[in-house]
């Protein structure tokens, strides 16, 4: 598994290639606010993404569905299908991507490819939401692979209604957190914020999470956290599980 910026990441099974929230652009700069600079470089242009079996979706939010990133993967990646809940599932059908290549998030397990499998779980962004027919608006995925299990929460608040969903299907091993606090400065121009670090931690804790990833924290000046400050927290609280803020493989 490769972090990719933001949320992203790509995890290589055997047989089996998945993206997570590719954001692969400057499209939050250009389409929402000019001083969102990217601070992260991209790590490879979305037309190099050839090897795309997957491509798990959190939410909407450009810089997690981006306009700028999925459109062009998905032509370098003719055999890619996308997943995500209802909102974008319209959206990425908006920009052209051929609906039966885009399976809904479902709540149970769906199958990715030889013995990996992917369950939704709800996100709290701002709040955990639903439509008339109960499909959820933003949610994370636990991805198993041989037996062991990893978390992508992409933006979430902490809430009991996930903690819930996480105990029914512990235990899992790593956990990919954002840590990018929602506070009245983020409301007040627009940024939705998602846990504190130490809020990240506590759920880590009670999760029983073995290893914490920490993202979300250092893409845009405006929307970071300090790299000393997620290490002083964790130094504080000394929890139980091992921190990996700048991991070569997940």
């Amino acid at each position: 598994m490769r972090l990719l910026g933001q949320s992203g990441c790509r995890i290589a099974f055997p047989g089996c290639t998945v993206y997570v929230d590719p954001y692969l652009s400057h499209s939050v700069q250009a389409l929402d606010a000019p001083d969102l600079v990217r601070l992260v470089p991209i790590p490879l242009e979305p037309a190099q993404v050839e090897d795309a079996d997957w491509v798990l979706v959190t939410h909407d939010h450009i810089d997690h569905c981006d306009p700028h990133t999925l459109p062009a993967l998905a032509d370098a990646s003719p055999g890619a299908r996308f997943m995500g809940p209802a909102p974008v599932a319209a959206v990425l059908a908006g920009w052209g991507i051929a609906r039966e290549r885009i399976v809904l998030a479902s709540e149970g397990w769906l199958p990715l490819g030889d013995d990996a499998r992917v369950h939704a779980v709800p996100a709290a962004h701002p709040e955990i939401a639903r439509d008339a027919a109960g499909n959820l608006a933003c949610v994370g995925y636990v991805i198993e692979h041989a037996g062991r299990r990893s978390y992508i929460a992409g933006d979430t608040s902490v809430r009991q209604e996930l903690l819930d969903a996480l105990a029914a299907l512990a235990p899992i091993a790593t956990a990919i957190l954002p840590v990018n606090e929602r506070n009245f400065f983020r409301d007040r121009r627009g940024i939705i914020g998602n846990m504190s670090v130490r809020e990240a931690f506590l759920m880590a804790e009670e999760a029983g999470f073995e290893r914490v990833v920490p993202v979300h924290w250092d893409m845009f000046a405006a929307n970071a956290t300090g790299e000393g400050e997620i290490r002083a927290v964790y130094e504080q609280m000394q929890p139980g599980f091992s921190l990996d803020l700048r991991p070569d493989v997940l």
